[in-house]
């Protein structure tokens, strides 16, 4: 019986080096309890680390791939091809010295809404309102109002 309990007990321990070694028991990538980003849902494509560099390309993109995750009504589909096609239009001019005030506050008002959908994943508002602060600050940097 001895035996048996210490075999079981080295075979535990075997098993969980393993599964911490490959990586299975981390589940706590988020904060949360659970992973959000199963299969075809990777965080590293965007957030955070993106947070350097163009402002508006940074946020077209998070939007882009918070847009192809999320599960949402037309209503919400629709804030999210405003807000980008407003961001396109507004990158576009700016590449030509034209900075297009409204474009960007067509785009922010639409992120707003979109950043208190409560279709959206947590994580995904969180996102959206930090690019929100993002664009405004570039805003008050090129000194438009």
């Amino acid at each position: 019986m001895r035996k048996q309990l210490i075999l079981a007990a080295a075979i535990t321990a075997v098993f969980a080096v393993q599964v911490e070694a490959q990586g299975w028991g981390n589940d706590r990538r988020l904060g949360y309890g659970y992973r959000y980003d199963g299969p075809g849902r990777d965080y590293d494509d965007y957030g955070p680390q993106y947070r350097t560099g163009n402002p508006v390309t940074g946020a077209m993109r998070d939007l882009e791939v918070i847009f192809r995750r999320a599960r949402v009504d037309n209503h919400e589909a629709n804030h999210f091809r405003r807000a980008l096609r407003e961001l396109e239009d507004f990158d576009r001019n700016a590449r030509r010295g034209r900075f297009d005030r409204d474009s960007l506050h067509n785009a922010l008002d639409n992120m707003d809404d979109l950043a208190r959908a409560d279709q959206l994943h947590p994580r995904d508002r969180q996102i959206i309102a930090r690019r929100i602060q993002d664009l405004y600050r570039l805003r008050a940097r090129a000194g438009w109002r």
